[in-house]
């Protein structure tokens, strides 16, 4: 179940799969996913089970916010839970001990809405007869919430299929020149910019060759490119803009490594699984459900609040290319951990046991 169609219309962007069907609401806007919205998936889920058309609601993140649960009367619904409401915005815990007063302010309202949901999020994960997380952390991120909820959490790591990106990736190579680093996501303060951009001011500074692409638009993005100039790096960094969904392996394989330095609590970072793909290892921050993604085998781990640390690896990395190489090896072997097959098979023994 999803929004209304656009204009009204049965418009699909993919094609469904055998065995699926998509239905779009009768009413509201396309994409609007709003208090009307998830009462609208509530309702008509609960149709579908009492026509017995449905076994189970799988609710994906807050979609569930209105649903009663089996316990209550209501369709049995498993939610997937992809972090909690906090864990990937400036009002994490650990996010919000780095603000200033005035950033606190700033952040508050900008996530109102988020704080006004808090309550229904914590009725809807209790209320859910199962909870799909797809990292460790956000099962302990749920357990903070409420440790009754453990014997209904079962984690499912996500996973991608390969044949979306057109690329068998590429094998482990040696490369000469610069050392290439990509980053990809949309490009937001909170997503680590700012870190990577004065790494790459310190490298400058020490006259290590290093080359930052970076993949993805965003609200930053001028500042970005202003910040860049500003440290007089303008001439290592390239914006690529968003990379389209057929141009993604391309972008992919220009880069010797990922660099995935977030500010926040990623609840899983599906970009460091698509860098496996690709033959790519990974340097994250050490966040949230990243060190799950990334091991010593397929990458590296540094505090992301620190620039300093950043520059002191890449600038090793620089000088020693057979390492890379090495994790890229391992990385590749990796990605069929993070499958769609994969997560398909243990997102039904979850369910079904």
């Amino acid at each position: 179940l999803t929004s209304a169609a656009p204009s009204g219309q049965m418009v699909e962007e993919w094609t469904a799969p055998p065995g699926v069907i998509v239905e779009h609401l009768p009413s509201g806007q396309a994409g609007d996913y709003s208090l009307s919205f998830w009462r609208g998936v509530a309702r008509r889920g609960e149709q579908l089970w009492r026509e017995k058309a449905c076994d189970l609601l799988n609710m994906q993140e807050f979609a569930g916010l209105v649903c009663r649960g089996a316990a209550r009367g209501g369709a049995p619904f498993v939610v997937s839970v992809h972090g909690t409401m906090f864990t990937e915005v400036a009002l994490d815990r650990r996010h919000w001990s780095h603000l200033s007063s005035g950033e606190k302010a700033a952040a508050i309202w900008r996530y109102k809405a988020r704080l006004a949901l808090h309550p229904f999020f914590l009725r809807m994960v209790r209320r859910a007869d199962l909870l799909i997380t797809d990292s460790e952390f956000t099962r302990s991120e749920l357990l903070r919430i409420d440790e009754q909820l453990d014997p209904r959490i079962r984690v499912v790591p996500l996973g991608i299929d390969p044949a979306r990106y057109g690329s068998d990736g590429r094998t482990a190579e040696v490369r000469g020149g610069a050392l290439t680093v990509v980053m990809l996501g949309r490009v937001q303060q909170i997503k680590g910019i700012d870190t990577a951009l004065d790494a790459l001011a310190l490298l400058r500074g020490r006259g290590v060759k290093v080359r930052l692409l970076v993949g993805g638009g965003g609200e930053y993005l001028e500042t970005a490119r202003r910040r860049a100039e500003k440290l007089d790096v303008a001439g290592r960094v390239e914006f690529r803009g968003r990379i389209p969904q057929e141009k993604m392996s391309a972008f992919l394989r220009e880069g010797d490594l990922l660099l995935f330095p977030d500010l926040t609590q990623p609840a899983f970072g599906l970009v460091a699984a698509e860098a496996f793909l690709h033959g790519l290892p990974v340097m994250g921050a050490r966040a949230g459900a990243i060190p799950e993604v990334v091991t010593e085998q397929t990458g590296w781990l540094f505090d992301p609040w620190k620039p300093t640390e950043v520059a002191g690896l890449l600038e090793r990395l620089a000088s020693d290319r057979d390492e890379v190489a090495r994790k890229s090896d391992a990385a590749r072997k990796r990605f069929e951990y993070y499958t769609a097959d994969a997560m398909a098979e243990r997102w039904e023994q979850s369910v079904m046991r």
